[in-house]
């Protein structure tokens, strides 16, 4: 051992690791660095000769002859640990070599055994725990494997820390074999198919949960903890009854239909894509009479360079930040309301037509939501197409799946100076009529504010919209059809089954849909790399090849 040490230091501490025979096999030593660290190396028997080398797999667990007649064994990460387990009483093993070896270990061993796992105080900790359980699930018979995780540890703490503690307050070796042994009677065992499962369900029994109603930020029309959507055309006034909102919100004042309902002041997180806060958000939130001290609008986010560490701002994007948009929430003092305006300018390179990429996204933003009981109020435009209202939303249907309110705005067809909210749908209220302002430059400098009517609007959003869109009067489905596909191949070719596919869900007839191309003077190419047919906007040159197509991409 002298040569190791001299071409190595000295080291600080050795384990030896045995056979079930209990000779020697490697030793693992342990050297402190000049700047603090560890290191660990695995010492190997060759013979009558010791080598810095790893020891052959399957590597013996440690303590191993001392395994034999145990009927309870704790596992810990790492011999001092296993040691410091060992010093009260109770057997104790590890595997050699650390957290990232420990499918090189044999745990055959514990066949059969009472097995509780004591992980570390750290993400590490708890991936070498679970890598135990999952390799003692398929040992034969299958032990019981409980996990414990030992109270008031540091962080990165293990036994060791543990034990010293319980010394310090006076307690004997026998009260703390006595207080590991009583946590390890309590925890429930981990059942072996969730222990070797890849995707493991999260269960949750309705007779556990507390019944409670639903909560709403402006009543029967924007409930708490949901998603909201507003749609309708440019120029309506979209983001004027956003800003309105959050005016009301952070001012504490009533809503337009419940003037005798109190309504608590909060704050008010915005994102908008469209509007400059110095000339347009500010003085609108002004003449709204909103409390701005309580409203911040999310600009940017910063993402640390992994090389230079430096912040770098960049866009928001709901796919990829959504944690900056929750410690924004929680920055906010009593935050109640996030607008979202449009929603469609935050999803980054996700394709709004579809729906399946669309939910990935649109769920979290959801669950977010519930999370934080805020109301996440999404703003998007409205398509031209034939049929009812739930289907005008720009993009994919997946928006109105997602929103457990949707409400339209549109013109009123009798009064072109007057603008309808018509509910579309409405999974938490009973049946709510509609509600019908006009735009005034009553504010300070001529900013426009919203003056609500004070009778509820008796019409619904299916017909408004057909009158509107002129559906009533002749508007074709297929100049319907040709608003949809502008939009779908704006960014590209795209395969026609995938694009028929996305059509039949937003209710467009592959008939329609191909009349509807040939007017535009569409024609489909065949791609050479695939054979396949492709669509393409007329004018668009550009060639599909197997990673830039649309559908290639999905």
């Amino acid at each position: 051992m002298a040569a190791l040490e001299t071409k190595h230091g000295k080291p600080v501490a050795s384990w030896t690791y045995h056979n079930a025979g209990g000779h020697p096999v490697g030793i693992v030593l342990r050297w402190d660095r000049p700047d603090g660290g560890k290191d660990f190396r695995p010492v190997s028997r060759h013979g009558t000769i010791w080598r810095i080398a790893g020891m052959p797999a399957p590597r013996p667990l440690y303590r191993l002859p001392e395994l034999a007649d145990a009927r309870r064994v704790y596992v810990t990460e790492g011999e001092k640990a296993a040691d410091a387990v060992r010093s009260v009483g109770l057997v104790a093993t590890t595997s050699p070599h650390g957290s990232n070896s420990a499918g090189k270990a044999d745990w055959s061993p514990l066949a059969g055994r009472r097995i509780v796992i004591l992980p570390d105080a750290d993400d590490a900790g708890r991936r070498y725990a679970d890598d135990v359980a999952r390799l003692l699930a398929k040992v034969t018979p299958a032990p019981t494997v409980k996990v414990v995780e030992l109270p008031d540890l540091p962080a990165g703490g293990d036994a060791v820390e543990y034990v010293a503690a319980r010394r310090a307050e006076g307690l004997d070796d026998d009260a703390i074999r006595a207080a590991v042994e009583g946590l390890a009677n309590a925890a429930a065992p981990i059942d072996p198919t969730e222990a070797t499962a890849t995707a493991v369900p999260v269960l949750v029994c309705v007779a556990d949960v507390q019944p409670e109603p639903v909560r709403w930020l402006w009543p029967d029309r924007v409930a708490l903890g949901k998603l909201t959507l507003i749609a309708g055309d440019p120029g309506l006034g979209k983001s004027l009854i956003t800003l309105d909102m959050a005016a009301r919100v952070s001012g504490g004042t009533a809503w337009p239909d419940a003037q005798d309902t109190p309504n608590v002041a909060g704050g008010v997180v915005l994102l908008s894509a469209e509007d400059d806060v110095a000339d347009t958000i500010r003085p609108r939130l002004d003449a709204g009479g909103a409390d701005v001290s309580r409203i911040v609008v999310l600009q940017a986010v910063k993402h640390r360079d992994p090389d230079t560490g430096a912040e770098l701002p960049a866009p928001f994007c709901l796919a990829t930040d959504l944690p900056a948009l929750g410690l924004a929430i929680e920055r906010v003092a009593d935050c109640r309301l996030v607008v979202i305006d449009p929603i469609t300018a935050y999803l980054g390179r996700i394709d709004s037509h579809k729906n399946a990429e669309l939910r990935a996204v649109l769920g979290p933003v959801a669950e977010l939501a519930g999370r934080h009981r805020i109301a996440v109020v999404a703003v998007t435009h409205l398509r031209k197409a034939e049929g009812p209202a739930m289907y005008r939303a720009m993009g994919s249907l997946a928006f109105t799946a997602a929103a457990r309110a949707v409400w339209a705005v549109t013109k009123d067809r009798d009064n072109p100076g007057r603008r309808l909210v018509l509910p579309v749908k409405n999974n938490l209220a009973a049946d709510v009529l509609g509600l019908a302002y006009t735009i005034e430059p009553t504010g300070a400098h001529g900013a426009p504010v919203v003056l609500w009517g004070a009778e509820p609007v008796n019409v619904s959003a299916d017909d408004a919209l057909a009158t509107e869109h002129g559906d009533a009067d002749g508007h074709t489905d297929r100049e319907q059809a040709a608003d949809w596909l502008r939009d779908a191949l704006a960014d590209g070719p795209v395969r026609s089954t995938a694009l028929f596919a996305e059509a039949k869900e937003n209710g467009i007839a592959q008939k329609t849909a191909r009349r509807a191309f040939r007017d535009m003077g569409g024609k489909p190419h065949k791609a050479s790399f695939d054979g396949g047919w492709y669509w393409r906007l007329p004018g668009d040159d550009r060639e599909v090849g197997p990673e830039d197509s649309q559908d290639a991409q999905r």
